[in-house]
């Protein structure tokens, strides 16, 4: 049985069971993975995720990552990079905003992080309409942010401040 950080109405998030990660990978339709290069990354940072279930926490519908981002050399430059990965099926519910906020009041409860920042590619118009739901706001385009399929695909970045209202 998985342990639940947060509950949320329809949803939990939960510790990572042995093979979700593997289960995800393969119940997933790849629509946004991104390419590898084979290059090591020149900085390592600390992944954190937690599984996305439902209420009793025993049905796996996606995950959520985060992990530190910094724009100086003090702590008040730091942010939380989030991602957010929904199976297939579970797309499409409303399920991905209410996500978005319980992790978001998660994040700013537990750390003393300011800023939270997320992206995603300027052709998922759903994830947009999502994350603005949410309460981000979103501030421009990351051009050739990721590598997909080999090309270049631009992003959309948005973020939200402790101090933004939470919707």
């Amino acid at each position: 049985m998985r342990k639940i950080v947060v509950r949320g109405d329809g949803f939990a998030l939960a510790e990572l069971a042995d093979g979700d990660r593997e289960y995800l990978d393969e119940h997933s339709d790849k629509a946004f993975d991104v390419d590898h290069d084979g290059r090591d990354m020149p900085i390592q940072y600390p992944v954190h995720r937690l599984a996305i279930t439902d209420e009793s926490g025993r049905e796996l519908l996606g995950q959520v990552t985060w992990h530190p981002v910094s724009y100086g050399p003090s702590y008040g430059c730091l942010a939380w990079n989030f991602g957010r990965h929904l199976l297939p099926n579970k797309r499409g519910k409303g399920i991905g905003t209410a996500v978005l906020k319980a992790l978001v009041r998660h994040l700013f409860a537990t750390t003393d992080v300011d800023r939270i920042e997320g992206s995603t590619d300027v052709t998922n118009v759903r994830a947009q309409k999502s994350l603005e739901k949410a309460g981000f706001t979103r501030e421009g385009v990351l051009r050739g942010a990721q590598l997909r399929g080999g090309k270049r695909q631009d992003m959309i970045s948005y973020s939200l401040l402790r101090t933004d209202p939470i919707p």
